[in-house]
């Protein structure tokens, strides 16, 4: 019998799009239970290699990893954090806004 994971994480990943008009970025945010934050991102390495290969993109070279919870049990779902990060910038908020609004987005909705 196997041992399921303790934790969950989130991975977050980045991406280029080379055949797309403007070869715009992306950053995904994915889930994984692991057992540490070592194995979290292997987990999500792996992951981000899979989709980029399967859409055809570039993988850029940054794993952000964030524990969710200690308990694998603990159920997430609504209202769960799944990513966090503090940036000590001394920027007005607008300005450190215009970093992350970069422009025009592509975006997809699901079904």
């Amino acid at each position: 019998m196997t041992r399921e994971p303790k934790a969950w994480f989130s991975a977050r990943t980045f991406y280029r799009w080379p055949t797309w008009e403007n070869q715009p970025y992306e950053e995904r945010v994915v889930l994984f239970r692991a057992w540490s934050l070592d194995e979290a991102v292997e987990l999500a390495e792996r992951e981000s290699a899979t989709y980029a290969g399967e859409n055809g993109l570039d993988v850029l070279d940054l794993v952000q990893a964030y524990r969710i919870s200690d308990d694998g049990d603990e159920e997430v779902g609504a209202g769960t954090e799944v990513f966090s990060q503090l940036h000590a910038l001394d920027l007005p908020a607008h300005e450190f806004l215009d970093r992350y609004d970069s422009g025009p987005a592509h975006t997809q909705t699901g079904e």
